[in-house]
């Protein structure tokens, strides 16, 4: 062999299916390492639904790595100075977290409506991957299988459905809740629980906010209208999330969200005092797969997790898988590391969720939606540990700042340690 001849790779192409946040975020990673990825993306464009608004500090880690921080902070509103739980009935603070201190901070909190960062993430893909990014919308994958030597995708393509097939070495599913590839290794067969309630999330813009001193994030806690009431962007946008009974049409809980935006927002406003924006209702759920991995193809992000939105679990989660998994296949194809480290991922990050994220989004919907308002300040561990941070700056700053345990390096796997970056 040529001395100078370039080593054959363990693998060339990667099909990552769905252009969401992960899936984009996944394939501007790889790129960094000259590794060439196609995304295919069933939307005819990017999906900007009304989705995720707050990302913590281990999402902003990665953003910062991929390098989308810098033009997300120019684009987004602050983070929060503060968040706060309040009690609807009555709108006083149960307790509040003060984050001012860590408000010059490069890893602080990441505030941006999702369908605004994904704009900002897929010009990055198409403007400085070198042409390594591939996205084609209007390709529908509606099935996955492998064999020994590669895996591969059924596609339907554009209106017509023209069905086509694509291999790669690769398929990584990164395509939502809903997941074409996760049912395509496991059917209908996703452990976990649908929670009895149905979520409201609308943009809304109301001077109330301003007038009695609300800003940041505001959880609000009672068992018959709960929720998040956040500033979210600029031009004096809130995001207001609530829960509400299962059992009513869509245009039934349209008329009943007055009453709970009454209930929860200052000055108990009437419907002439704000105006609503964009509007999207829908069931929560936190479950999980048995794998996030089968031979040639992986799974990531809500394909093989989803959890509830209290505490933005959601899509900080998702980011941390693709940091995870970039950083394994990039090892694979670089020499670092062997295939095993596949399996590592798949069971790390599975672990995680189930450990931390499944568990703790749970107690954050619970302590909005099922606790007694007028006792669980007292009685929620939670609170007694908030309040512990309020007078010791240097203590709440660590607790922020703290690598979390959602957060998992996969370099302390590669076989050459020198090429370890950061810290587990």
């Amino acid at each position: 062999m040529d001395a100078d001849a370039t080593p054959k790779r363990p693998y060339e192409k990667i099909i990552i299916v769905g252009a969401g946040p992960a899936g984009l975020i996944l394939a501007l990673l790889l790129s960094h390492h000259n590794i060439p990825s196609l995304v295919l993306e069933a939307w005819p464009g990017l999906d900007t639904r009304l989705r995720a608004t707050q990302y913590g500090v281990p999402a902003t880690r990665v953003f910062a790595r991929a390098g989308i921080l810098a033009e997300i902070r120019e684009a987004s509103i602050p983070s929060f100075p503060r968040i706060t739980w309040r009690r609807v009935a009555d709108h006083a603070e149960l307790a509040h977290l003060d984050m001012s201190c860590i408000a010059d901070h490069p890893d602080r909190m990441t505030i941006m409506p999702l369908g605004e960062m994904i704009k900002i993430i897929y010009r990055h893909c198409v403007e400085e991957s070198r042409g390594l990014v591939e996205v084609r919308f209007g390709h529908r994958v509606v099935g996955v299988g492998q064999d020994g030597g590669k895996a591969w995708v059924d596609i339907e393509v554009g209106e017509v459905r023209e069905r086509r097939k694509i291999e790669a070495d690769y398929v990584v599913g990164c395509d939502g809740g809903t997941s074409t590839v996760r049912k395509s290794l496991f059917g209908r067969d996703w452990p976990g629980q649908t929670f009895d309630c149905q979520f409201i999330v609308q943009n809304i813009w109301y001077d109330g906010f301003e007038k009695y001193g609300w800003d940041g994030g505001n959880y609000m806690v009672d068992p018959g209208s709960w929720g998040l009431v956040a500033k979210r962007g600029k031009g004096g946008m809130w995001r207001v999330t609530m829960g509400d009974k299962p059992g009513y049409t869509e245009d039934e809980y349209l008329k009943r969200r007055e009453a709970h935006i009454k209930r929860m927002l200052p000055g108990h406003p009437d419907p002439g005092d704000y105006r609503i924006g964009d509007t999207n209702m829908y069931k929560i759920h936190n479950r999980c797969v048995e794998s996030m991995r089968v031979g040639r193809v992986l799974l990531a992000a809500d394909a093989a997790h989803i959890c509830n939105p209290m505490g933005g679990y959601g899509c900080m989660t998702a980011v941390v898988d693709v940091d995870g998994l970039a950083d394994c296949l990039v090892g694979l194809y670089e020499g670092k590391a062997g295939e095993e480290i596949l399996d590592t991922y798949a069971r790390v990050r599975r672990d995680i969720f189930l450990k931390y994220v499944d568990q703790r989004s749970i107690k954050n919907l619970n302590r909005v939606a099922k606790s007694d308002p007028w006792t669980v300040r007292d009685t929620d561990p939670f609170f007694e540990l908030v309040r512990g941070y309020e007078h010791d700056v240097e203590k709440r700053k660590a607790f922020l700042l703290k690598v979390q345990s959602i957060e998992y390096d996969f370099k302390q796997h590669y076989t050459t340690p020198k090429n370890k970056s950061r810290s587990t």
